[in-house]
């Protein structure tokens, strides 16, 4: 998503559900040491971009999405989805250096029918502090 993306966010913060719970988790093992904390999955909230049904998120710990600009992305992973298309899925941080979205986009822009990347997915890769 890009910085216009407060605009095409649908719904209020929620709590994340099972698959993107389970997507931030290898995320942000793969941001590093510094990300890979549980505690930050729990407490972060959840608002559905309108991507085409691939499952891109804003994150927030509640409602402070306002004044939030996009950063720079942390992690990336690649994985097939049940199709075998690939889904690119990168998390970002604000301008801030707070966690700001979780980036879904199958590459042939259907929508992603499994949000969370298999098991046997690679660790992912770590684009720096």
């Amino acid at each position: 998503m890009s910085e216009e993306s407060l605009s095409i966010s649908s719904g209020a913060p929620r709590q994340l559900e099972g698959p993107e719970a389970q997507l931030l988790k290898r995320l942000l093992q793969a941001a590093g040491p510094d990300w890979d904390r549980p505690e930050l999955v729990s407490s972060l909230r959840g608002t559905s971009m309108r991507d085409g049904g691939m499952g891109s998120l804003r994150l927030s710990r509640g409602a402070e999405i306002a004044a939030r600009r996009i950063g720079r992305r942390i992690a990336e992973l690649e994985y097939p989805d049940a199709d075998g298309v690939p889904i690119i899925a990168s998390l970002n941080v604000d301008d801030h250096g707070q966690l700001f979205e979780i980036d879904v986009w199958k590459v042939d822009f259907s929508p992603v029918i499994h949000l969370a990347p298999p098991a046997a997915c690679g660790g992912g890769q770590s684009l720096g502090q």
